[in-house]
């Protein structure tokens, strides 16, 4: 699975709250488990921990472990690392990395540099980036930092260390969905890459757990994969 907000996104406010509010900070530490299933069977796990290295400075470590006919077909363990600082309540990629164990040479890179606001992948592409441009890992603690308003739409960038892919969001709203703390509002995203409105990213967030993403389909045109989140320490 796997952002550049225009400044017009930003000014909008589209994912900010009242500066009346708290600041929101992420936890110490935290630690995720999600299940993934196609058509309703189970096909493996997605385990994602954020930790604080230093004063607004975190990495994400993930790895995704398949199960059954999955695992035959995958036959490999897929890790991903994401190092990222916050600054007043936004986040800034440093540098990411996935790659699937058995062959590190498949590895995709990207090193962001906000000095010269360029992000450089190792397949020799560079992109220009501005505050709000994420990475697939790091942009689900966006969310938290940055709540989404209800109603709302809008562009997003995400760099995935092959290309940098420009994103619509809509924020659809608020509907119940059964969690492991039972039923709970969550708030509903979906996002579609430009010219491909067959390809949908839907996101449920849990609004009174930090706006953690609780649910998460991947809807492509011949299958839906669901992340589900079974465990979260942390919080």
């Amino acid at each position: 699975m796997k952002f550049k907000l225009s400044r017009t996104f930003l000014s909008s406010c589209l994912f900010l709250q009242s500066s009346a509010l708290l600041a929101v900070e992420l936890p110490a530490r935290l630690d995720l488990v999600y299940r993934a299933e196609v058509a309703g069977m189970n096909i493996g796990t997605l385990n994602r921990q954020l930790k604080r290295e230093s004063e607004g400075r975190y990495t994400v470590n993930s790895e995704t472990n398949a199960r059954g006919i999955a695992a035959m077909l995958m036959k490999d363990v897929y890790r991903e690392e994401s190092t990222f600082r916050v600054e007043k309540d936004m986040i800034y990629p440093l540098k990411y990395h996935q790659a699937p164990d058995k062959k590190p040479e498949k590895a995709r890179i990207a090193i962001f540099d906000w000095e010269k606001k360029k992000v450089s992948l190792n397949n020799d592409r560079i992109y220009d980036i501005s505050p709000g441009v994420q990475d697939p890992a790091s942009f689900l603690f966006f969310w938290m930092l940055n709540p989404p308003a209800e109603g709302q739409k809008g562009t997003i960038s995400l760099v995935d260390g092959k290309r940098m892919t420009k994103y619509e969001f809509k924020i659809i709203g608020i509907e119940q969905i059964n969690t492991i703390w039972g039923e709970i509002s969550a708030l509903r995203i979906e996002r579609q890459k430009e010219g491909e409105p067959e390809k949908i990213l839907r996101m449920w967030l849990a609004t009174d757990k930090q706006y953690l993403p609780v649910v998460i389909e991947n809807v492509r045109p011949s299958y839906k994969m669901t992340f589900t989140l079974e465990k979260a320490e942390g919080l």
